[in-house]
């Protein structure tokens, strides 16, 4: 009897903690057909990252666009993008040239060979590069810090 207590009181706890892990009302993301996203944010994808294959999209408190392979594109409300995450893939710096200014990425550009995400921040830029290195650029290029990662 107190065996049987036992196991049903250990797979009480196992569905009430695993609950709270697929049951995040806080995050609230709802997956949606990409062509169902705000019309700015389909274009800013088919324009800058039309290389990429489109696999899923997401809304909750910002829009997202994830890509085969795991890369992803985060937009705030307005449908701005606010980061692009390469998830063990690198972003082409020929691909953030398009859309980050020309004096922020001549610098990752003269220093570094890959990016491997993006950030976009109140005062500037701020990206990972080459693995090893978050660099972070204000609107008018000059660089404010470099940190290893």
């Amino acid at each position: 009897m107190k065996r049987n207590i036992y196991y049903i009181l250990i797979v009480f706890i196992y569905l009430t903690s695993s609950s709270f892990l697929f049951f995040d009302d806080e995050r609230n993301i709802n997956f949606i057909p990409y062509t169902s996203l705000p019309i700015n944010i389909q274009e800013f994808v088919n324009k800058y990252f039309n290389d990429y294959k489109v696999y899923s999209a997401s809304v909750s408190s910002q829009y997202t666009v994830i890509f085969e392979g795991g890369s992803s594109i985060n937009f705030n409300r307005k449908g701005e993008w606010t980061s692009v995450i390469g998830n063990r893939q690198t972003i082409a710096i020929s691909t953030a040239e398009k859309f980050i200014d020309s004096k922020i990425i001549n610098i990752i550009k003269s220093k570094y060979k890959t990016i491997n995400n993006i950030y976009k921040r109140s005062k500037g830029i701020e990206f990972k590069a080459d693995d090893k290195e978050y660099i972070y650029i204000d609107y008018e290029g000059n660089i404010i810090k470099i940190k290893k990662s």
